[in-house]
């Protein structure tokens, strides 16, 4: 039997940052929108079936763009197995409600959660992701920090006073896809929703439960859309990439 691997793609967000007017997800970059360029990248490696796997795509979203994305995919996707749910308050119970429709999977399937907003991400970053999963329970994408970090105090005043500096050599920052084995990341959303626990990032939840994290080859320019100053690096990006032609399948 054939090994599944779903790639879960929360698109639930309210985009607050971005301002007023259309969703972040279908801010148009360099022709495409968004979540079009998303979830090409990983239509990309599900098509060539990589490592020989049997992968699907749950899409975690709202009400207001269910519909849209439903026929965006059933345009440029259709030859894909893809599923749909409304998202939660917050990342984890959406993340929890797109685990919920996984309902065929074995203990050691692969599940890679990967956020709708990061849509400069590469076909390399996640079969490094992939690849990790073969040997290890989780896998993160990650890049070192390039920047000068400081611990600081927040004093009565207001004011912020620095602390520390630590090494930065010892830090990097995380980014997506997150990639677990499916019995990993039930346990670790089923502890979080149970026990009231919040996280931004899926492997917090795997480092609760004990589980050993690997971060896996990232890159920089794999930035979440968050305010329109992304939205002018991210076609910039594009551009350097040759892929500012209107999204095609």
């Amino acid at each position: 039997m054939e090994r599944k691997c779903y790639f879960l793609i929360p698109a639930a967000g309210s985009g607050t940052r971005m301002g007023a007017g259309l969703p972040k997800l279908m801010r148009n970059v360099e022709g495409s929108p968004v979540i079009l360029r998303t979830l090409g990248a990983i239509a990309e490696v599900c098509r060539k079936r990589y490592s020989g796997l049997d992968y699907r795509i749950i899409l975690v979203t709202t009400n207001d763009l269910i519909d849209t994305l439903k026929a965006m995919c059933s345009e440029y996707f259709s030859d894909i197995n893809i599923s749909f749910t409304l998202g939660g308050a917050t990342r984890t119970e959406s993340v929890s409600k797109g685990i919920g429709l996984i309902t065929d999977a074995a203990e050691d399937d692969f599940v890679l959660v990967h956020d709708g907003a990061r849509c400069l991400i590469t076909e390399e970053e996640i079969t490094a992701c992939i690849d990790g999963l073969m040997v290890h329970e989780v896998c993160a994408s990650a890049v070192p920090v390039k920047n000068t970090l400081k611990q600081v105090e927040v004093l009565p005043s207001g004011e912020v006073k620095v602390i520390s500096t630590p090494d930065r050599s010892g830090f990097y920052e995380i980014l997506t896809p997150q990639g677990f084995r499916y019995g990993g990341i039930r346990k670790c959303y089923d502890k979080a929703i149970n026990e009231g626990i919040t996280a931004t990032d899926d492997t917090a939840l795997a480092e609760l439960l004990g589980l050993e994290v690997i971060l896996t080859k990232g890159l920089y320019s794999n930035l979440k859309i968050t305010t329109p100053e992304d939205i002018a690096i991210a076609s910039e990006i594009v551009r350097s990439r040759g892929e500012s032609e209107p999204f095609h399948d």
